[in-house]
């Protein structure tokens, strides 16, 4: 099965990307990309109660009625350990963000930090997670994760849906068996990160001064064999996340229409790549990879 779309919605609520020079997208340019991205059956909103006024913005500007299923998450949360009294603010944190976006409810809502589990009274927070779904508040709970170490000892029921970093040069959870095994147990798996931030979609010569030689090295052959097959960098990492086929969807930012019209033509068009070439891509770089090391 091809993995099904889901509109990243981080720009909406903050100057998100390092390729990003629009800044935080208008509220007029959010309404119409919303109408345009169900138009193109796009199923899933990505948001958080992180990206800064992002559950707002989409309140304000859902086309009603609509098939969207959304998902957000809990922020990391700054105490090093938590208590009873800490349930109540997460219930009204959830309750927050329903109200902002004009929903009953979420389809899914993730931990943006699994480290908060391994609190002490981590407990607590994890049966208000498997709370919410007995209520009927959440259909699914679940996890987002930088590395396969993030999910080491959290209790399998919580990882109803897990949203990870995957691209072209970022293929780490796939090469370590990661998304073999968390599909085996019945996870459902988004991927974001598709473009390494944008990365991905820019020649070599436009990226930061920090990236090193050998990575660039790198985009420069993408570059090459995107001449060669005719087509454009956002095919060839597109063409790769369309190929997952352990991905229920996969989260995509965007920032005008332009961009989704971009989006459109190479989600539909004829996959750029032969087979499973697309496995030699991978980067074994780390530094590059993650975001969390770039510097600011």
């Amino acid at each position: 099965m091809t993995p099904q779309l889901c509109l990243g919605t981080a720009q909406f609520g903050l100057a998100y990307g390092i390729t990003n020079t629009a800044g935080q997208v208008s509220e007029g340019s959010v309404a119409q990309l919303l109408a345009e991205a169900e138009d193109l059956g796009v199923s899933w909103l990505d948001t958080a109660q992180a990206y800064g006024n992002a559950e707002a913005v989409l309140g304000r500007n859902l086309p009603m009625p609509n098939n969207f299923r959304i998902i957000s998450k809990l922020p990391a949360q700054p105490q090093t350990h938590f208590t009873a009294r800490d349930v109540e603010t997460w219930e009204q944190a959830y309750f927050s963000s329903c109200q902002q976006m004009r929903v009953n409810g979420l389809n899914s809502l993730l931990l943006h930090s699994t480290a908060d589990l391994r609190k002490p009274g981590g407990h607590f927070l994890e049966n208000w997670l498997l709370g919410l779904r007995e209520r009927g508040l959440v259909q699914r709970v679940g996890v987002s994760i930088y590395s396969a170490e993030d999910l080491e000892g959290i209790n399998s029921e919580l990882l109803e849906l897990v949203q990870l970093p995957l691209s072209l040069f970022d293929q780490r959870l796939l090469q370590d068996g990661t998304c073999a095994s968390l599909r085996a147990r019945g996870t459902s798996i988004h991927a974001r990160s598709i473009y390494l931030q944008g990365l991905l979609l820019t020649p070599a010569a436009q990226w930061p001064g920090w990236v090193s030689s050998e990575v660039r090295a790198h985009q420069q052959a993408l570059e090459s064999l995107a001449r060669k097959r005719g087509c454009h960098l956002i095919d060839l990492a597109l063409g790769f996340a369309r190929d997952q086929t352990d991905l229920e969807a996969v989260v995509l930012g965007l920032c005008s229409l332009r961009e989704l019209a971009e989006l459109r033509e190479a989600w539909l068009s004829p996959l750029p790549w032969q087979g499973s070439e697309w496995q030699s891509w991978a980067l074994d770089h780390p530094t590059t990879l993650d975001p969390r090391r770039w510097p600011h």
